[in-house]
């Protein structure tokens, strides 16, 4: 398996991103925010530095993390009250989500497929939906459909797409994970997050990786503690077991990337200690 990270863990400058990366023996990162924009929305001059830069490092792009699909699944239609001023509400809301999906699956998935083109990526990451509030569990029918069909433009495009499970989101375990990406019927793969995954109440290893191994193609390190109480923390070191699914990705002989996302401070320190931690274990 190959170290990785995402880059606006370490630095929201990429050039900054790279140069520390590959003191540390890094040669392999994940884009997603680049200094007030998140990828592929950059300015013409960002676009041109960030090109020049990944050529000038001769660094390898894993995946692009464009935030598609990380957004509500409007309902067929928008709820109804007697009261006028609300019932406009309602619609209000509906009408703002159906022109938020319209805008992910006509411009940000195109212009993201181009954007990982561009830079070369392995893997365009995407989300599967807010739940909106309802309970895990099988995705709706039309949060299926339109994974299947992305799924389908970016193999035309030539890229894999990968679903990334995320607390709250219809893939948030391993099981859920995998049978959403198995209903599309599509050649989805899976950004492994176990930190995700015990969030929304998986145990990550072994149940969540067992149900989902088939699918990784990419993984995200970092760690979280859930609370009695519900709540939940982003720590160094928290309650993943990371020594166990390092294991197991070395008996799956995993060749893919492991990438840093700590989402702690100080920046440059947590990523420096993830990847010291994570080395630590892979070579165990």
């Amino acid at each position: 398996m190959i170290p990785a990270i995402v880059t606006d863990e370490l630095s929201d400058s990429p050039e900054t991103a790279f140069e520390l990366g590959l003191e540390w023996g890094v040669r392999h990162f994940e884009l997603r925010g680049m200094h007030d924009a998140r990828v592929p929305r950059l300015s013409p001059t960002q676009r041109r530095r960030l090109l020049r830069a990944i050529d000038a490092f001769n660094v390898h792009i894993s995946a692009i993390s464009p935030g598609l699909f990380k957004i509500p699944f409007p309902l067929e239609g928008p709820k109804t009250s007697n009261l006028a001023w609300m019932d406009q509400e309602f619609h209000d809301a509906w009408s703002n989500a159906e022109a938020l999906l319209n805008e992910h699956v006509e411009r940000l998935l195109p212009e993201s497929l181009d954007f990982a083109v561009a830079v070369g990526a392995q893997h365009l990451i995407a989300f599967s939906f807010h739940r909106g509030g309802q309970p895990s569990g099988p995705a709706p029918a039309q949060v299926v459909e339109v994974l299947a069909r992305a799924a389908e433009m970016a193999r035309s495009a030539g890229m894999s797409l990968i679903i990334e499970n995320e607390e709250g989101h219809w893939a948030n375990t391993g099981a859920h994970s995998a049978a959403l990406i198995a209903a599309t019927g599509a050649p989805l793969g899976l950004n492994w997050d176990p930190a995700n995954a015990l969030i929304d109440g998986d145990l990550p290893w072994p149940e969540g990786y067992g149900a989902c191994r088939h699918l990784v193609r990419n993984v995200h390190f970092k760690d979280a503690r859930v609370h009695r109480d519900g709540t939940w923390e982003l720590l160094a070191r928290g309650d993943v077991d990371w020594a166990g699914q390092i294991r197991a990705l070395k008996v799956d002989d995993y060749r893919g990337c492991v990438a840093m996302e700590p989402h702690l401070w100080p920046s440059v320190t947590s990523v420096r200690s993830s990847l010291a931690r994570f080395n630590a274990l892979k070579n165990m």
